[in-house]
């Protein structure tokens, strides 16, 4: 064969046809992956915030079933961390002839102007004593 009777590549066009293919393909999953790990990271701060309320509830309620209600509400609040600083204390008498502590706060912890309106609460009831 001769040279003129070879097919001629053109440079730089052979594989041009699947060229930023990859990047449109990163494109398309990328949105999709970054909020998969934006709804796993609240969704454990949910659950790491139910379980920090519910600590802070018993706290209080231990402290009201002992010295009644003075202190409670204060015990709870100092058991918060502070990422929940903006969380509702409340206690009172219960049903029972004795006393609840409800400590509350509103979710999403991170992004909290997505503005869900969910809010985990947590009461624990005590004996009196």
């Amino acid at each position: 064969m001769s040279a003129r009777a070879r097919p001629r590549r053109r440079s730089g066009r052979g594989r041009g046809d699947d060229r930023g293919g990859p990047l449109l393909e990163f494109a398309m999953v990328f949105p999709v992956l970054l909020l998969t790990a934006v709804v796993a990271i609240e969704a454990f701060l949910a659950f790491v915030a139910a379980e920090r309320l519910e600590s802070a509830a018993r706290a209080g309620a231990r402290v009201a079933g002992v010295q009644g209600l003075e202190g409670a509400e204060a015990t709870a609040r100092e058991s918060l961390p502070s990422w929940l600083d903006d969380a509702t204390v409340t206690g009172g008498a219960n049903d029972r002839a004795g006393f609840y502590v409800e400590v509350a706060h509103p979710l999403p912890v991170v992004f909290s102007s997505a503005g869900f309106g969910i809010t985990v609460t947590r009461r624990v009831d005590m004996p009196d004593v």
